[in-house]
């Protein structure tokens, strides 16, 4: 990486210990995610919701951090509303899964007006993106919306969720771009490709693992079919 732009590989260095700030926003209280290794100044961020810039900003400024990469698990406008300004701020370039990447023009049904984002680097299926020492696997998990992906850095056991997954539920099928048999593609891909010790950071409430999860994912597996859990 020579020209600043963050990196989307296929390998990379042994990870350390992450940090991780977390805050949430908006009338939605839409998780965003600032993360980084705990060694190096590279950081990245995760879903900027409504009101999350300025705060994102001065937690990267009070750690020593620079933004290498804003980045959307989806493109639904809790989770993108404040990329432009925080694009402004630091000067980091924004990602997101190509099937989503319309949604970037921020046209909504909820009477809020949201400044346009363009992304220039692609969250796609079998890359890898590194942040520091940091590597994670990028999977698309379509299901909430058609370009929902989900962060994975394997040897550290850290799910970056999105609106897939959260602690007891998963993200709505209802909206536009939603589909029940994706979503439920998207979980048991989870459950059989991950180990169960897998901390799991969901784009709203709090943190979860996957085995906490197990138990309604391996009833819906089982069932075929997208069940309330419980």
């Amino acid at each position: 990486m020579t020209d600043g732009r963050p990196s989307v590989e296929r390998a990379g260095t042994p990870a350390t210990h992450p940090r991780i700030e977390t805050g949430a926003f908006g009338p939605w209280q839409t998780n965003a995610y600032l993360v980084w290794d705990g060694r190096s100044s590279d950081a990245l961020v995760l879903d900027p919701g409504m009101g999350a810039a300025e705060p994102l900003l001065e937690q990267a400024a009070g750690n020593g951090l620079r933004l290498h990469l804003i980045a959307n698990s989806h493109g639904h406008i809790d989770h993108i509303f404040d990329n432009a300004p925080l694009m402004r701020g630091s000067g980091a370039p924004l990602a997101i899964h190509p099937e989503d990447a319309y949604r970037l023009a921020g046209q909504n049904t909820y009477g809020f007006s949201i400044e346009p984002a363009v992304a220039s680097v692609d969250l796609l299926e079998g890359e890898q993106l590194r942040i520091g020492d940091l590597v994670f696997d990028i999977l698309h998990t379509p299901g909430h919306t058609e370009g929902s992906i989900c962060l994975y850095e394997e040897r550290q056991g850290l799910l970056l969720s999105g609106d897939v997954l959260f602690r007891g539920s998963y993200g709505r099928t209802d909206l536009p771009g939603g589909d029940d048999h994706a979503m439920l593609a998207s979980l048991a891909r989870l459950v059989a490709d991950l180990p169960p010790t897998v901390r799991v950071l969901p784009g709203h409430g709090p943190e979860t693992t996957l085995e906490q999860e197990l138990p309604w994912l391996r009833r819906i597996a089982s069932e075929g079919r997208l069940l309330i859990p419980g």
